[in-house]
């Protein structure tokens, strides 16, 4: 018998997501940005006051995905090459991470997170390869950081879950289908819901919503979704997503879509180990890594 997810405790989760209120820095940071001139000064201070967060703007800022000659070590130096709107999506980003993992240190969630971070800076730099404007690069980031945030408010509850999708997958079945039979939610939905808390774009909690449902995201009227889409999944496939999380050797979605995915990148797909040169020589592991 399915046993339900407890939706009051994924409200409670949800509450640090809304704003307001947002978590103390962030609302410091905000009331920074709009003030009618900025003080980069005293958001690299903000900042600073939490090490995880500036620990994070470095290894962002100092990433080869940057190309720097030389490292940065100040967190002020690194908001003055990011600029305060990128630093405000890079503080957002990583207290979303750290509120949604906090007290959990579990084998599945530190995995989660591992490969959050991965698919994000994959897909941030196939963005980057393609010339998409900097916004969209830096949506590919936030989505690839995202999309799997559903996960982390039901691992908590559900014992096993790790063994209870791996068990669907090999079935054939679909995520949100087994996480409805399973937990009578999904986290498509859930994701969605922490993308529209924290006031990402219409386009990014869509893709977020239904990015394990290809057919129709493929079939989207905008073209930025389905460009989105085609990068997440792209990353994915790079990362080795259902392989890190779920020990699986083939994406199904992958395998099934793949011809109408790259289509809409302009993608054959004899240039996918290209493309994964690419990544290599960005220090960037895939899953043609030797």
């Amino acid at each position: 018998m399915a046993q339900a997810i407890d939706m009051s405790a994924i409200e409670q989760a949800l509450n640090g997501f809304t704003i307001p209120p947002q978590p103390e820095i962030l609302q410091h940071i905000q009331q920074q940005l709009d003030a009618p001139e900025p003080n980069i000064k005293r958001i690299a201070t903000l900042i600073n006051l939490d090490i995880g967060i500036a620990g994070f703007t470095l290894k962002v800022v100092n990433s080869a995905f940057f190309g720097l000659r030389h490292k940065i070590t100040s967190v002020e130096h690194a908001c003055k090459f990011l600029g305060v709107n990128r630093v405000l999506k890079l503080v957002r980003s990583v207290l979303l991470r750290f509120t949604l993992a906090e007290g959990q240190d579990d084998k599945f969630s530190l995995k989660l997170w591992a490969s959050a971070l991965h698919t994000a800076n994959i897909a941030m730099t196939l963005a980057k390869h393609f010339n998409l404007p900097q916004t969209l690069q830096d949506d590919c980031y936030s989505l690839g950081l995202f999309h799997n945030a559903g996960i982390a408010l039901i691992n908590p509850q559900a014992a096993h879950y790790e063994q209870i999708i791996q068990q669907g997958l090999l079935a054939q079945f679909g995520y949100s289908e087994i996480e409805e039979q399973h937990f009578k939610t999904c986290h498509e939905v859930l994701g969605y819901l922490i993308a529209e808390s924290w006031g990402l774009t219409p386009e990014l909690c869509n893709v977020i919503a239904y990015h394990h449902s290809p057919q129709l995201m493929l079939e989207s009227d905008s073209d930025i979704e389905k460009q989105l889409f085609a990068l997440l999944k792209l990353a994915e496939h790079f990362s080795g997503e259902s392989r890190h999380l779920f020990d699986l050797s083939l994406d199904p979605e992958w395998e099934q879509h793949k011809g109408a995915i790259l289509e809409v990148l302009d993608v054959e797909p004899l240039q996918l180990p290209e493309l994964a040169e690419l990544l290599h020589r960005q220090q960037i592991h895939t899953i043609y890594s030797v």
